[in-house]
């Protein structure tokens, strides 16, 4: 899990693919939802995982939300994965709004082009390109 994260998400993956992942999740110890909880809070930011871990981290707070407040540990690792997926959130606020910029941006240029074009027909270009063609 630490050298390899890919084949423990495909396995987590293939688990929620076939029905198990929540059959999986349930019944552990302190020590392995401290385990699956700093996992998924420190993998859930990868863009490449983001999908399942989600879905994994969504399966692990509705199993294990009894037993929060009866361990600290377990709570601590609740505590960074919300941090982890609320600095998520925020990032990806943030690249729309990028995102929106550029689509304005591009906009803006496409307009341009298009204004170039109507200019050198307004210029006599077009017409002498058509006259020069027809001889």
């Amino acid at each position: 899990r630490l050298y390899t994260p890919e084949v423990t998400v495909a396995v987590m993956q293939e688990l929620h693919r076939r029905g198990t992942l929540r059959s999986a999740l349930a019944g552990r110890d302190e020590k392995q939802i401290n385990l699956l909880l700093t996992f998924v809070a420190r993998r859930v930011i990868e863009p490449r995982f983001t999908s399942v871990l989600v879905t994994v981290a969504d399966m692990i707070t509705d199993i294990y939300q009894p037993v929060v407040g009866q361990s600290a540990i377990v709570d601590r690792q609740f505590l960074k994965l919300q941090e982890a997926i609320g600095k998520e959130i925020d990032y990806q606020e943030e690249l729309l709004e990028v995102l929106g910029m550029m689509d304005t941006l591009f906009a803006t240029f496409t307009k341009k082009k298009d204004t170039d074009l109507d200019e050198n027909k307004r210029n006599g270009l077009t017409e002498t390109i058509e006259t020069n063609t027809n001889n």
